[in-house]
């Protein structure tokens, strides 16, 4: 898990639907390189450049009261307009955290640097300089003690794989349907009625359903 920590980069994320026919609007905004602040408040880090009219405004407020004050979902409510990307993150390969507001989940847009060239962003001249979403869930983890819990206090952990270890395949959004599952798998009584006896179960059927 220690190894892990530098190279693990979250759920397997989605190209977005709008990503191909994004409206990107001809509102003559250009974006700088640096020194963004949000244009609501007076935030100058978590902010989000949204891909359709190239408002920087601040992101979510977390729970600990960190992050932003929503200004970037407000506007997303007003307009509808479905993406944004988180400024600080984006590389010279043209990657960063994208946001679908209207798929409510982190995305891929492969279309990223052409869409920032219409607000005048050349990738190329860009560095990451803000965490990641997902550098900050794990740096939030360690912080709750959750990283800790999960190393099992620094002991050093023996790779296991196979039926009832490998835990499933994380789809994209699946992780929550994801635990249950192997929790329920994971269940003596359940097992015995469910898999063990599946063979009964399955007996018990007509071997043609439809009829």
């Amino acid at each position: 898990m220690e190894a892990l920590q530098g190279t693990w980069d979250g759920e397997k994320r989605e190209v977005s639907v709008h990503a191909v026919s994004l409206t990107q609007l001809d509102n003559g905004a250009k974006i700088p390189p640096s020194g963004w602040k949000c244009s609501q408040c007076d935030l100058t880090t978590n902010l989000w450049l949204n891909l359709t009219d190239g408002s920087i405004l601040c992101g979510r407020r977390f729970f600990d009261g960190s992050g932003g004050n929503d200004h970037a979902v407000e506007h997303y409510r007003k307009t509808g307009y479905p993406l944004a990307v988180k400024l600080g993150t984006i590389t010279a390969e043209g990657k960063g955290d994208v946001y679908s507001y209207a798929e409510d989940d982190m995305v891929e847009d492969p279309y990223l640097a052409e869409h920032l060239k219409h607000f005048g962003i050349n990738v190329q001249q860009l560095q990451k300089t803000e965490k990641s979403m997902v550098e900050l869930e794990l740096e939030l983890n360690r912080r709750t003690g959750e990283w800790n819990t999960l190393q099992e206090s620094g002991t050093e952990l023996r790779p296991l794989h196979g039926p009832a270890l490998t835990g499933l395949n994380n789809l994209g959004n699946s992780c929550y349907i994801n635990s249950v599952v192997q929790v329920l798998f994971r269940m003596p009584d359940f097992v015995r009625r469910y898999v063990e006896g599946a063979p009964e179960i399955f007996s018990t059927f007509p071997e043609d359903p439809a009829n």
